[in-house]
């Protein structure tokens, strides 16, 4: 109990709510560090992974290259590597969530499962958060909630009729011959792939044209896991690109899917809503300023609106470098954590001791310049 609000039930110096890759991830090093700290996890750890579609993978690819200094893109930690832990190379929810579990158990993390955060306060001195345990202190926050749990389901009208793809424990559970499928980046493209694969007749309608989009950076143009199992099917999917979808209805036992451009898709079953995930941070969205929907944070990943309140995971964007992957946003695990260190007076030995291996290992991207530039080739 905290001496300076006797009502707080549990006060550490920094709380980190979220246990998937990113809460992982920053807990280890403030675990190296030597800090008082707590994860807070409303379900279970890498809980987001455990409901991916039997069928899905990781898009970015496993390998151990860590003795290189090239460490595993999908590991959290420069000493870890998932290919080593899994023997696989596009790892499946499930087994991304073992590895998540694994290396938290290795690591001896600090990790309070069945938590529900349900509000953050911003006191004078430090933060109140409510959960469905009790009330927590701490001076610093580190928010690390992803956007699994959080699927887009009124994207267009009528999107409640809709199976979102977050919804889905297998393909082969999908009833029907036919699947109309809304959503054209990873999750629409994935849903079409799979249920073409089960011999579906599969409509892909993409607002976008993700076909013929080609991006160096892979936030903003398909993988290339994604292309290489898509020309297998190709030829089974009906691909309707820079279409938008204004609404789907139920009448006489159809479902009908009406566009922008007035076409209309009918079909017995009921369409895959593919259009994506919202964030996380809509729970705490008094606590950031918003710029074309991204956070506005500063050159700490700290809240420009909340001192002390830090983000961590897939919706850090600086620029346009958007952090929305793994390989990307555990760079920035040190830079709050550096910040944190030197802010509670941690002596600079300490502070360089721990984080030269992950300077040394490409696990600490302060310079920011870098992620605006194209490949050449």
């Amino acid at each position: 109990m905290s001496s300076v609000n006797p009502s707080i039930d549990e006060y550490y110096d920094i709380v980190i709510v979220g246990a998937g890759p990113a809460g992982i991830g920053i807990g280890i090093l403030l675990q190296k560090l030597g800090m008082s700290y707590t994860i807070l996890e409303k379900t279970s750890v890498g809980a987001s992974f455990k409901k991916w579609p039997e069928e899905t993978r990781f898009i970015s690819p496993s390998f151990t290259g860590n003795f290189f200094k090239m460490p595993d893109l999908n590991a959290v930690t420069p000493d870890t590597s998932p290919a080593f832990d899994l023997l696989t190379e596009h790892p499946t929810g499930p087994e991304y969530a073992q590895y998540l579990e694994q290396v938290s158990k290795f690591f001896q993390l600090t990790i309070e499962t069945e938590i529900e955060v349900k509000n953050i306060e911003d006191k004078s001195g430090g933060f109140i958060l409510n959960t469905s345990k009790g009330i927590y202190g701490s001076t610093f926050v580190i928010w690390a909630a992803g956007e699994y749990q959080y699927p887009k389901i009124n994207s267009f009208n009528g999107g409640h009729l809709c199976t979102h793809y977050s919804e889905v424990s297998s393909f082969s559970d999908v009833m029907g011959k036919n699947s109309v499928v809304i959503g054209g980046f990873e999750s629409g493209f994935d849903a079409a792939i799979n249920l073409a694969k089960l011999g579906k007749k599969v409509t892909l309608i993409d607002n976008a044209n993700y076909l013929e989009l080609i991006n160096s950076d892979s936030s903003y143009s398909l993988s290339p896991f994604t292309r290489d199992r898509i020309k297998e099917v190709l030829d089974d999917i009906e691909y309707y690109a820079e279409t938008y979808v204004e609404e789907v209805k139920f009448a006489n036992a159809k479902y009908i899917v009406t566009t922008d451009d007035n076409q209309t898709f009918i079909s017995d079953d009921e369409p895959m809503n593919c259009t994506g995930f919202d964030t996380s941070l809509k729970l705490v969205a008094e606590l950031f300023e918003f710029e074309d929907g991204f956070p506005l944070l500063n050159g700490f990943d700290e809240s420009k609106a909340t001192e002390n309140l830090f983000l961590v995971g897939p919706q850090v964007k600086h620029g346009n470098a958007l952090f929305c992957f793994i390989y990307k946003y555990r760079q920035r695990f040190a830079i709050v954590a550096e910040e944190i260190a030197k802010r509670t007076n941690m002596p600079f030995e300490i502070i360089e001791d721990i984080l030269g291996e992950y300077k040394y290992n490409n696990f600490y991207l302060k310079d920011l310049s870098c992620c605006d530039d194209e490949c050449v080739c």
